[in-house]
């Protein structure tokens, strides 16, 4: 009886994730974000962005690889699935699927180094996700709101976490979290 209210309740009453405080979905995926830092002491994942970044691209190059890659044509897309630090991540997805919609690793730039699935955009340097969490060069902590991601087709909360060589962000990380997530931890009090 209790399991059918509780069930009851959450269809008539749904939580409202994008009306969530920063401060909430902070403490809902602190064990999430703690898990991220890990990641980010990677070092091959650390590897593939020092790599990239010492490719010198210029932010014309970028922006030509954004419009090709956003018109389904840069052979990026399945590249950078594919890659070590691709296939890294495409392993974190699959394994987790039912957590995690996507991973992508940018460049100091915003430049994608890896992803999983292929993002909509290869350059996420105009975007909040990156500059919010890349700061600059002084790396921070980011999550971003809930919302519909078109890419992965799912509800979910980006948190993108500065990836560190030699105390200097050299790129980030981002791994979006699903709102059922969000849903089942809420309710058991995490």
């Amino acid at each position: 009886m209790t399991r059918l209210l509780l069930i009851v309740l959450l269809i008539l009453s749904p939580v409202t994730y994008a009306e969530m405080s920063q401060e909430e979905l902070a403490e809902i995926l602190a064990p999430r974000i703690e898990g991220l830092k890990f990641l980010t002491k990677n070092g091959m994942l650390l590897e593939a962005i020092r790599d990239q970044n010492r490719m010198g691209r210029s932010l014309d190059e970028i922006k030509q690889i954004d419009a090709e890659w956003r018109a389904g044509t840069s052979p990026l897309i399945k590249e950078l699935q594919e890659n070590k630090a691709g296939n890294f991540l495409k392993n974190i997805i699959i394994q987790q699927a039912d957590v995690y919609s996507e991973a992508f690793l940018t460049d100091e730039q915003g430049a994608n180094v890896a992803a999983y699935p292929a993002t909509s955009d290869f350059w996420q340097g105009d975007e909040e996700k990156f500059t919010a969490s890349f700061q600059d060069g002084k790396g921070q902590i980011f999550i971003g709101p809930v919302e519909y991601d078109e890419s992965t087709q799912a509800n979910a909360v980006q948190i993108s976490v500065p990836m560190e060589y030699n105390d200097s962000t050299i790129g980030v990380l981002v791994i979006g979290v699903k709102v059922s997530v969000l849903e089942a931890e809420k309710l058991q009090g995490k």
